[in-house]
């Protein structure tokens, strides 16, 4: 049975989702001349898992059939009391290769829980030679697997939309810490230092050629790169500037120059990298709950805010709660415009579509430019 939350759907009887998805269309640019402040809100497989009580996370990520209709199922309720729908009803069976495969790193599945990128080793030796096979290869015949390309003929053939390739990825944080144990990359930074630079400079490098293989393939072309690196804050100041800064710079400044679209999420609690995101000229972020959204307008007025509704209040949170919190995000974030509320990461599972619908409510009434509220 999918999570209704009936007091909140009680709160929000008078709300038009129609008419609410409509105006936010009008909301988006970076202005006080626009309605109100825009909402997105962004479910995932963890969200869909509890939402409607899947029975098989293996059977999820591993039969298309499967996968597809738990989806079909979430986007019909989703229209009904949200008036979007949110997920892939055909989803692929093959995709490219991963930066992370690069260096042997593979997920691993366990029923009951999502995917998890697991490290090939903690041996520096061994490591050695990974980063030593990794610079042999070849990003051109090894990026795009041989299933992925049949899959992507069939569908071309068939006249199905098929998807823009090389857009972003994970961070560099975030990436070190999958091929590595984090325990491990941090042990490493002291005691291998020069094996350490060597694995950033040939993350660097190797995340170009990937992603310009992926761009020319799928035929993607625009000025922007999104980036998602929740283990950001595991790394202080001087570490984050000396061995994840290099590899977003290469990367930014081959896929996004300055002046376009430079997006960050991180769920985790980055306040103190703030300054180092505005350097690399980050002007979209999505960051852990913790991070002020006040904060985060002081250290980085040009940049655009995606947040900062913490999930689990969202969730958990009493109406009241819920709405003085959205309130105080838009009076520290949204004053020049230049914000979007959402949950800062992704919809915490549990979270019911009548909670969804309150906070749609309260953007509506209380985050507005075209009158006072």
């Amino acid at each position: 049975m999918p999570i209704l939350d009936p007091e909140f759907l009680e709160l929000t009887a008078g709300l038009d989702v129609h008419a609410f998805w409509a105006e936010n269309s009008a909301c988006k640019d970076f202005t006080t001349a626009k309605p109100r402040c825009a909402l997105s809100f962004s479910p995932d497989d963890h969200w869909v898992f509890e939402f409607l009580n899947v029975d098989s996370t293996m059977r999820y990520y591993h039969e298309k059939a499967y996968r597809d209709e738990q989806h079909r199922q979430a986007n019909q309720v989703l229209q009904e009391y949200v008036g979007r729908a949110y997920f892939d009803e055909d989803t692929w069976e093959t995709s490219p290769k991963r930066i992370e495969n690069l260096f042997e790193c593979e997920f691993s599945y366990v029923e009951g829980s999502t995917p998890w990128l697991t490290p090939p080793t903690d041996d520096p030796d061994e490591f050695s030679r990974i980063l030593d096979r990794a610079e042999k290869i070849d990003m051109q015949s090894w990026a795009l697997p041989e299933a992925f390309l049949e899959e992507w003929e069939t569908r071309k053939a068939a006249g199905k939309s098929l998807p823009s390739l090389g857009t972003g990825g994970r961070g560099p944080a975030t990436i070190m810490t999958s091929v590595l144990p984090a325990e491990t990359v941090f042990f490493w930074l002291y005691d291998y230092p020069d094996l350490m630079a060597r694995f950033r400079d040939l993350l660097a490098a190797k995340m170009v050629e990937l992603n310009r293989v992926l761009r020319a393939f799928s035929g993607y072309h625009v000025n922007d790169w999104w980036i998602t690196d929740d283990n950001s804050a595991l790394f202080n100041k001087r570490l984050y500037h000396t061995y994840c800064a290099p590899v977003l710079r290469a990367v930014l400044d081959e896929f996004a120059p300055l002046g376009s679209r430079r997006y960050q999420h991180s769920d985790s609690s980055m306040g103190h990298l703030l300054d180092e995101q505005r350097e690399l000229g980050i002007n979209a972020v999505n960051y852990g709950p913790e991070v002020d959204a006040g904060l985060i307008r002081s250290k980085m007025p040009e940049a655009y805010i995606h947040g900062q509704m913490p999930p689990f209040l969202l969730r958990n949170g009493s109406p009241d709660e819920i709405r003085e919190r959205i309130v105080s995000d838009f009076e520290k974030g949204g004053a020049t415009g230049g914000m979007e509320i959402t949950t800062a990461g992704s919809l915490a599972a549990g979270t019911g579509v009548g909670r969804m619908r309150w906070m749609m409510w309260v953007v509506q009434e209380h985050c507005r430019y075209d009158r006072a509220v």
